[in-house]
Formats: C-alpha cells, structure tokens, sequence
C-alpha cells in the first residue's frame, strides 16, 4: 500500500511540472549498440503535446519522430558519453511557430529528458534581436543622414553642453567630436551674445516645452560670414518632461541673396511700371486679377487706385466677348504673346461706351514653367487714328483738286522752263555784247600806252598794267558766266580748283576797296577742290566783300582764311574757316543771314541788295557741303565752308 502510494505521489508531482519529461530506456541492436529507446514514462504535459495516452513501451522514434523533433541520435550521443545536454529544436505546425529546448541526462541505465516550450522567449528574443537591427538600421540611417546633410544638427543637454553635433557643424567650427561634444557653446567658438541668445531660447524650451525657430548670422570656418535658419525643439522623456534640445540650423545664404535680388527686380520692374509712359498694369492668377496698374493706364480705363485687386473683367466689364478680351484670354490660357496696332476697343471712360484705338503688347508672366500671369502694354492711339481717317477722307474729297493742281504746276514748270531759256539766251547776248566795251577799254588803252610810252613814270606804267589785268580778268569773268549761263547748272563737269589762285584774284579784284579801307587777306595753304571755277569765285568773292563792307569803324579789315582736311563716313572733306574782325551779329541771327533778302543792317549805313550770303548758301549746297555762321555784337564773324574733295557725280 505504501509503495502505491508513493508511485501516486511520484505520478502525481510528476504530473505537476511545468516542463515535459519523459524516462527512456535505450533499445540495443545485436552488435549491442543503442539503435533508439522505449518510452517508461511521461508527464501530463508531455502527454498533452503528443495526444497518444498508449504509449508506455512504444519507441521514441515512433512518438516524437511525429512531430519531427529530429534529437534522436543527440540522445543517443548523450547516454553514449554520460554527458548531458541541451538541445533547441524549432518546428512549425498549423502556421504556429514553437520552439523547444530538449534537456537529456543519463542516470543508470536509463536517460531522462526535460522537454521545455521556449516558444515564447523565442519570439521574444527574435522580436529584440529584430528591434536591435532595426535600431542599429535607424542609427545608422540617422547618422547618414545627419552626417551627409549640408544642415547643421546637434544635440543640447540642459546645461547648455552639446551632446551631439553632426559632420557638417564640426567642419563649420573646425573641431573634432571629440573636441566638441560635450562642451558649452563659447567653448565651442561662439560669441557671447550668440550663446546668451541660445541659452535663454534653451531655457524657454524648457520651461514651456515649445520649439523656436529664428536666424542668425555668424561666421563660418572656410566660408566667412553666412545667414542661417534654425529651429530648436524640445526632447522629452516618458514623463513629458524635457530632457534635451534638439537643433537643426539650415545655411540659406544664397536663399537670402536670391531673395534679395528678387526683390531688387521686383522693386525694378515696379518702378519701371509706374514710370514709363505707356500705359501698362501686371495681371495675376486665374481671374487675372490687378496686381500692379500705372497712372497712365488708370487715366485710360478711367478708374482710380482702388482696381488694385479686382479681376480686370470686372473693372471694364464691356470686355467681355470682345476680340481684345479673347486674346488676352489666349495669352494667359496658352502663352502665346499677342501685339497689334490700332486695335478697336470700345469701352468706358467714366462715362458711356465710346470707340478707342490702341497699340497693343499682352506678354505671359511665367514660373517654373507655368503661367502665372501677364503683362498689358498699352498706347491710346485714338486721336491718331481719328486724325488719319480724317485726313483720308480730305485727301479722297480733295483728289480732282490734286489732280488739277498738278496739271497747274506742270504749266508753270513749262513756263519757268521758257523763262529759263530766255534767261540763258539774254545771258548769252549780254556776255558777248559785254566783251565789245572791254576789247576797246584795252585796245585804246594799248594805244596810249604806246603813245606816252616815253612819258610814262613809274606809278603810270602800273597803273595801265592794272588797267589790263582788270580787262583780262573782266574777259575771264565773261566767259566764266557765259559757260555757266549757257550750260545748264545741273550738267556742269567739275573741275580743280585751287583756292589759293581764287583767292589770289579775288585780291586783286578787291585792291581798290582793301587799299581804301587799309584791309588786308591772310590765307595759306588752302586745298585744291573739285568744283565749278566761277561758283567757287563766286562763294568766297561774296564772303570777303561782306567782310569789308561791315568794318568796324576806324578799325581796319583783317580777313584770315585757314583750311583743314577730314574725313565723313570715308569720304574726304575740305573745311575753309574765314575769320574777320568785323561788326558781326547776334548769335541767334546766324541762321537767318543766310536767307534770300535778309539785312541786318539799315540801307542807309551798309549797302547791298542781302543776296550775297543766300547765293553762298546755294552755291555751297550745289557742291554738296555746308555753311555755317557763328558771331557776338562787337567781335567779328566766322564762317565755315565745308566742301568735298573730290564730286562724286560727273556733273554739278
């Protein structure tokens, strides 16, 4: 009775364990080698997991083989070295993952086995190992990140000492880590009013658990001096209080001067805008809303400032279904830039809807290769093209006057035509009708020099000589105005001439004159020209004169001719600047001297007939040069003769 009751005692502390075991006893072949073992015994959990309550003398392989335990021939091992051991085995049933640790130890001649469910520490143990990997992925993300980003991220305990500081902020401070962390932020380079700044900001953080963000400018260690933005936040721990800061400063210098230059065009473009004079207004966003209008183009649609932010339709709402309002929606809609002229616009100016006339230019305002916007350029052409239209329908009313006036003047240019043969023609008769009276002046002259030539004095004998250079001269002159009449002047070849010879004549036509008035000619020097002889005697003859006949009073004449060459647009040109000491004018009388009939003189004190100067003009435009006169009251005058030095046409 007792040994029963201590096999129920056993069977049932047995039973009570919270590990399977299991009492074997090996099987041996005929070699007397364990081949496998018999079952003897085992507790309810075993019994639990295997489901066979008839197991007592069946064969381990063929109870635990079934759950493919696969630890038969390590059991063998054990209770073939009497040493003990642990086995694992992992298995999956039903899609349930259970893990086994397998217990064996001999004892006698017999091998006792704990079998122990370490399915949970398993998955436990898989779970921390996955979340160590995990952790280390992350770190190791986080660190790649934090070291390969441009931005600059650190650590702060709540003391003010860097617990961490990425790659990027330790090159900026030219430090180590193992310089840095750990260290406050003056140890660390910072100015005094930098750290203090970040100290109270920390301390805020603290206090109200609130993220600050701000920008700063400070130096850096390769760079010089950058603008960054930062942001400080709060780290907290499971009670919800603080236990770090964390920072990340961001260096947005280029940002800035982008900025900065942004706004600078932006500033530009507004300007420009209210300055030019063309009406002009910037239009944004899908209602293409007035974003910016000049005075100019507020005076033209007849609106004040308050526009400024209403959709341009609603300002002139008469737009609408216009052709002007379709290709303004074409330019938005489909950026293409749309310019015209005179475009017909009716609308309103304050009053009713009247007809307006403008010159368009409608251009797209795009970013990132989207529109945005546009731009209108406007001109009021209106009045323009009223005028015009007026205009055309006078010249359509006044045609067949045209046409009669014309024929008028094709009669007169036929008689001016006659006039002018006339004129050639009383020319031609007055020139050879002029010669006869010079030919008897020198002949007689020749006479009595022959027959006084024994009596003749010095001064006599000069004064015949003038008498028959004058005569020879007069003969020159005859036939110089003979060919010029005779020839029409547009057909006249041109030829050198020497200015100096002109001038040399002129001299001495003018000898009387000059002795009389105790005037002298300065000249030197002054080029050969292509030209008409008698045109050019004629030009500076005339200016010369002019210079004598407007002496000052008891001042004697001094007229000084200088010339220099240049060239215009690779041609060359002669400039003959005369100069005089005479009474001159006022400046704003310069360009009337040279005007048919104009005196600016009383008759009664300098004669002439005010031809002169207007026949210089005319003689120098047929040569294709330029006069110009300059003077002051008192100090004489000064005219410029431009002349080319060579014609480039046959004819003059």
């Amino acid at each position: 009775m007792e040994l029963r009751e201590n096999k129920d005692l056993f069977q049932t502390v047995f039973d009570a364990a919270s590990n399977g075991i299991a009492l074997l006893q090996p099987v041996y072949d005929d070699a007397g080698k364990v081949t496998d073992f018999s079952i003897l015994l085992l507790n309810k959990y075993t019994l639990d997991r295997i489901g066979d309550p008839d197991y007592k003398g069946k064969r381990y392989t063929d109870i635990f083989d079934k759950v493919n335990t696969g630890v038969l021939n390590e059991l063998i091992t054990v209770f073939e070295t009497d040493n003990s051991a642990a086995i694992e085995r992992h298995y999956s049933t039903d899609g349930q993952e259970n893990w086994f640790r397998y217990t064996a130890v001999k004892n006698s001649d017999l091998l006792i086995v704990t079998i122990e469910d370490i399915s949970q520490y398993k998955k436990a143990e898989i779970a921390l190992h996955s979340a160590l990997e995990t952790t280390e992925k992350q770190k190791r993300l986080y660190d790649s990140i934090t070291n390969n980003t441009p931005d600059l991220v650190y650590v702060f305990d709540l003391a003010y000492n860097f617990t961490y500081a990425n790659k990027a902020l330790l090159a900026m401070w030219g430090k180590s880590a193992e310089d840095a962390i750990g260290k406050g932020l003056r140890e660390n380079g910072y100015e005094e009013w930098h750290a203090l700044m970040h100290e109270r900001e920390i301390d805020a953080i603290v206090a109200h658990k609130k993220s600050i963000r701000g920008t700063v400018s400070f130096p850096h260690a390769e760079l010089g001096s950058r603008v960054y933005d930062y942001i400080l936040v709060p780290v907290l721990n499971e009670a919800g209080e603080v236990e770090a800061i964390a920072g990340t400063t961001r260096d947005i210098t280029d940002i800035k001067q982008v900025e900065e230059k942004l706004l600078q065009g932006e500033t530009r473009l507004k300007t420009m805008i209210d300055q030019t004079p063309a009406a002009t207004l910037v239009l944004m966003g899908d209602d293409l809303v007035i974003e910016q209008i000049n005075k100019p183009m507020l005076q033209l649609i007849g609106h004040g400032e308050e526009v400024v932010g209403m959709p341009l339709i609603d300002v002139l709402p008469e737009l609408k279904g216009q052709y002007i309002w379709e290709q303004v929606l074409g330019v938005y809609q489909k950026g293409i830039s749309f310019g015209h002229s005179e475009v017909l616009v009716p609308h309103t100016r304050g009053g009713d809807v009247e007809d307006h006339y403008y010159n368009l230019a409608y251009r797209p305002l795009t970013e990132n290769g989207k529109i945005i916007g546009m731009i209108q350029v406007a001109v009021d052409v209106t009045a323009q093209v009223v005028a015009r239209k007026k205009l055309e329908e006078s010249e359509n009313r006044y045609r067949k006057l045209s046409e009669t006036l014309e024929q008028l003047v094709n009669d007169r240019t036929k008689e001016l035509q006659r006039s002018n043969e006339d004129l050639q023609q009383f020319a031609h008769v007055a020139s050879h009708d002029l010669k006869e009276p010079i030919r008897k002046i020198k002949m007689f002259t020749s006479r009595l020099e022959e027959q006084l030539q024994d009596t003749l004095d010095t001064p006599s004998k000069g004064f015949i000589e003038k008498i028959n250079v004058a005569t020879d001269r007069m003969f020159t002159m005859i036939d110089g105005v003979l060919a010029y009449s005779t020839t029409n002047a547009a057909v006249q070849s041109p030829e050198p001439v020497d200015l100096n010879e002109v001038l040399r004549h002129i001299e001495t036509d003018l000898e009387v004159s000059l002795q009389k008035a105790g005037g002298k000619i300065q000249f030197n020097d002054l080029p050969t020209v292509d030209g008409a002889q008698v045109l050019l005697y004629q030009l500076f003859y005339n200016l010369i004169n002019n210079s004598v006949k407007f002496a000052r009073t008891d001042v004697p004449p001094r007229i000084v001719l200088s010339s220099e060459t240049h060239s215009i647009q690779d041609k060359g040109y002669a400039q003959i600047i005369l100069k005089d000491n005479g009474i001159g004018f006022e400046p704003e009388q310069a360009s009337r001297i040279f005007e048919t009939f104009t005196r600016l003189n009383p008759k009664d004190k300098y004669e002439g007939t005010g031809l002169g100067l207007s026949l210089c003009k005319k003689i120098v435009e047929r040569h294709g040069g330029s006069i110009v006169a300059k003077a002051n009251p008192g100090e004489g005058a000064t005219f410029i003769v431009t002349l080319p030095l060579q014609q480039q046409d046959t004819f003059i």
